[in-house]
């Protein structure tokens, strides 16, 4: 059977479903009226003599007059329940048509061998660690694996951006962005957690160890979720996947997003522009940025990304120039960097998305939807719809995996990894995105205390077990 003909039978499915709660209100209408009726009989012929004459004299009145009361309530009622017949037809229309647009084919392709890496990844020099004994570390690690942490009250989305290359070249590769929204509806927040593709981690289905974002290459969304919940213990709940021209229109349809950017941001948006205005067939230097507006002078002055003295404008950018500012990986922070510009734009088109009207908002639907590729089933999306007032006045906070002081950059077959801490860096995620801590600080304050006072393990349910990291 194929889609449309499954999206039919869901519509008729649906229908009928509206047809027989339409159909059982009038059964119980007709039931009903009988009953009250032989109720006013009753009443009329307990009342006596008097209440008689006057209910004659009522009635006479009201066939000279018009309809009786009764009639016109009834007439009222009966418009405000097709009234109400008819909102519902429409609200099942429009989820059914939004819903249909979601891309919701699985890509079932397995790669298998040593992931690819762009060459100007590479560094020179010997490894800094023995990668025969990290990966027995991490085996070992994964011999100790709990279940993953669930909780009726949370949604963890993962969200993959697709790199621009692959993107048009129609083939799965690494991805660019790996980010878990989630949303605690007890604690009324929304997390956006950056992973760092970098971290290294040993594929236990394939026998290889790589760096993380190289799961998806093996095989795509399904298996990088299960390194996730491997690695972190938290359960990834559903995926979204978008590839770089979603991601213009999605900036585009919230109209542009006011951002800060610094002057070597602005310097270093002038690489990922020229790669994407070639796949979009846009001239060269397209949504450059005006450098003379910062008032710096190359010849005599220079900046490094964070110094506290560089000039920094809050400017609007639209969708391609969002792009370039979330893509921007070198002589701006690295991945560091990169990971924080993704999540401020992210958050910022939340913060956009919040004063869209509905037009605006169908809009943004029909157009990215289709393209949009998603595991979110229609009774999910559903209360996500209905939930999403509620999402709007939920906090927005941020968090970076590994955080800070809890991993180590090395070197590994010319290539620059990180060796995280995952114990630390489980505890911090389940802290902040379960938890009341709001930040990655507050997060690893706690898990040092409980460390020290030697309940961390009884407090998360883990074996205690030397733990190695270099």
């Amino acid at each position: 059977m194929n889609g449309n003909s499954r999206q039919n039978e869901r519509r008729a499915a649906s229908s009928g479903d509206l047809t027989e709660l339409i159909q059982n209100a009038i059964d119980r209408k007709k039931a009903v009226g009988p009953l009250k009726e032989e109720t006013v009989r009753r009443e009329e012929r307990l009342s006596g003599g008097n209440n008689n004459k006057n209910n004659g004299r009522k009635r006479s009145a009201n066939r000279q007059g018009g309809w009786s009361m009764r009639k016109k309530t009834g007439v009222v009622l009966g418009f405000i329940f097709l009234g109400l017949v008819a909102v519902m037809g429409i609200g099942v229309g429009l989820f059914f048509h939004y819903t249909n647009l979601f891309d919701r084919s699985s890509d079932t392709t397995i790669n298998s061998g040593a992931q690819p890496f762009n060459s100007s990844e590479y560094v020179d020099g010997e490894d800094t660690i023995d990668p025969v004994a990290l990966e027995a570390e991490l085996k070992k690690q994964l011999g100790n694996v709990q279940s993953p942490i669930t909780d009726e009250n949370v949604m963890n989305i993962l969200l993959i951006g697709e790199d621009i290359r692959d993107t048009e070249n129609q083939d799965r590769g690494n991805t660019d962005v790996m980010m878990i929204i989630s949303i605690n509806h007890e604690q009324g927040t929304i997390t956006l957690t950056s992973l760092m593709r970098d971290m290294w981690v040993y594929m236990e289905k394939y026998n290889e160890s790589g760096k993380l974002n190289s799961a998806y290459w093996h095989e795509g969304a399904t298996y990088l979720k299960e390194v996730i919940e491997d690695y972190f213990g938290i359960k990834i709940d559903r995926h979204v996947k978008v590839n770089f021209r979603q991601f213009i229109d999605i900036v585009e349809a919230v109209g542009g997003l006011d951002l800060e950017v610094s002057y070597t941001e602005a310097r270093a948006m002038m690489d990922p522009l020229d790669e994407q205005n070639h796949y979009l067939g846009y001239k060269r230097e397209t949504d450059y940025i005006d450098l003379e507006q910062y008032g710096v002078d190359p010849a005599t002055q220079s900046f490094t990304w964070g110094d506290e003295d560089e000039p920094k404008i809050k400017m609007h950018l639209n969708g391609n120039q969002a792009l370039s500012y979330a893509r921007i990986r070198y002589d701006c922070g690295d991945d560091y960097g990169r990971t924080m510009r993704q999540r401020i734009v992210i958050q910022e088109v939340i913060k956009k998305a919040k004063d869209l009207n509905f037009i605006q908002l169908d809009s943004l639907a029909n157009k990215v939807f289709p393209e949009v590729q998603t595991d979110i089933t229609d009774g999910e999306f559903a209360s996500l719809l209905l939930n999403a007032f509620d999402y709007m006045k939920y906090d927005i906070q941020q968090l970076r995996i590994p955080a800070d002081n809890y991993y180590r950059n090395q070197v590994i077959a010319n290539m620059q990894v990180l060796t995280p801490n995952f114990q630390a860096n489980m505890a911090i995620m389940k802290y902040v995105i379960y938890g009341d801590k709001t930040n990655a600080e507050d997060a690893a304050e706690q898990y040092e205390k409980e460390i020290a006072d030697g309940t961390f393990y009884e407090n998360n349910s883990l074996p205690e077990v030397p733990y190695y990291w270099w």
